[in-house]
C-alpha cells in the first residue's frame, strides 16, 4: 500500500508539472543554486560565478579563479531530490564550465517504476569588450520512466552588457533548438522553453550595500504574474553574510536566503514558501582557488 501510495504522489507531481504551464513536462526548471533561488530566480543579469551554469551562461566571463560548485534541492511532496555538481574556469581567451545534474527519487526501493532524469552540460562564454558578454550551453538529457527511456539535446544563449558599475542588462532565450526523444518514438521539448530579460541594479543605502534585481518573461503564461521575478540582497557591514529575499512568479513562491562569503568559500542557503507544493529547502557550496 505504501508503494502504491508513493508511485501515485510521483505521478501526480510529474503531471502537474506537465500542464502547470509552458515550463512543465520532462526535465522541468528546478532550482539549482541557493543564491539565485533566494532572490526568486531574478538572476538573468547577475549569474555571476557558479550561477552562470544554471541561468546565464555570458556570467561566467566574471569568474576570476577556478570554482567548483555543489548544490541539493529537496521536494518532500514528491519524494524528489536533486544533486547539481559543476565548475568553472577563466581561460583568458574565454570562460569554460561544465556540469552534472541527477533528479531522483529519495526512496526508490519503494517506488512501483524506476524513475530518473539526468543531465550533463558544457558551457562557453567570451567578454567581447569591457561591456558586453555573451555565452552557451549545451546540454545532454537521459531519462527513465518506467519501462520508457529518452534522450536529447537543448541550447542556451544569453548575454549580459553591463551600461554602467551599478547597472547591468541580461537576457536569456533557453532551449531554442531542443528536443527529447522517447523509445515509445514520442519527441517532445525540454521543460523550460523561455526569452527572459533581467536588470540588476546596486546602490548603497548607508552601510548597507543593496542588490536590486528584476526578471521578465516574453514567453506566454497563464498568468502574467508567472512571468514575473523580484529579488533583493545586502550584506551586513563589516561581515561575510549576505541577507536575500525574493518572489518567484513562475514558481509562486516567496524566498529567504542566507549566505556566507569568504574569499575562497560560499556557501548559501535558501527557503522556499509556497501554497501550490511543498516548502523547499536549497543548499550551495562553492569553492574557489
Amino acid at each position: 500500500m505504501k508503494k502504491i501510495l508513493i508511485s501515485f504522489l510521483t505521478i501526480t507531481f510529474l503531471i502537474s508539472l506537465t500542464f502547470a504551464s509552458d515550463t512543465g513536462g520532462v526535465f522541468s526548471p528546478l532550482i539549482l543554486d541557493a543564491k539565485s533561488g533566494g532572490m526568486g530566480e531574478a538572476f538573468t543579469a547577475i549569474s555571476e560565478g557558479f550561477s552562470g551554469l544554471t541561468y546565464n551562461p555570458a556570467g561566467l566571463t566574471y569568474i576570476d579563479e577556478v570554482t567548483l560548485g555543489f548544490t541539493h534541492l529537496q521536494i518532500p511532496q514528491s519524494f524528489t531530490r536533486v544533486e547539481f555538481i559543476g565548475g568553472a574556469i577563466n581561460l583568458g581567451i574565454f570562460s569554460l564550465g561544465a556540469g552534472l545534474q541527477a533528479l531522483g527519487v529519495t526512496n526508490p526501493d519503494e517506488l512501483l517504476f524506476p524513475y530518473y532524469e539526468g543531465i550533463a552540460q558544457i558551457s562557453l562564454a567570451k567578454k567581447l569588450n569591457n561591456k558586453l558578454s555573451l555565452g552557451t550551453s549545451l546540454r545532454l538529457y537521459v531519462a527513465k520512466l518506467d519501462t520508457e527511456e529518452a534522450n536529447g539535446l537543448g541550447i542556451d544563449i544569453g548575454a549580459i552588457y553591463e551600461i554602467t558599475p551599478v547597472l547591468r542588462l541580461g537576457a536569456v532565450w533557453y532551449n531554442p533548438i531542443s528536443y527529447i526523444k522517447w523509445t515509445t518514438g514520442l519527441i517532445e521539448t525540454p521543460g523550460r522553453q523561455d526569452l527572459v530579460l533581467g536588470v540588476n541594479y546596486k546602490l548603497f543605502l548607508g552601510e548597507f550595500p543593496l542588490n536590486i534585481a528584476f526578471d521578465f518573461s516574453f514567453y506566454d503564461k497563464i498568468y502574467f504574474y508567472q512571468r514575473l521575478h523580484f529579488g533583493l540582497e545586502t550584506q551586513i557591514p563589516k561581515t561575510p553574510v549576505i541577507i536575500r529575499t525574493g518572489y518567484n512568479g513562475e514558481k509562486n513562491t516567496l524566498s529567504f536566503g542566507v549566505g556566507l562569503n569568504t574569499k575562497n568559500i560560499e556557501f548559501n542557503y535558501a527557503f522556499l514558501y509556497t501554497k501550490d507544493m511543498s516548502n523547499q529547502h536549497i543548499f550551495s557550496l562553492s569553492l574557489k582557488y
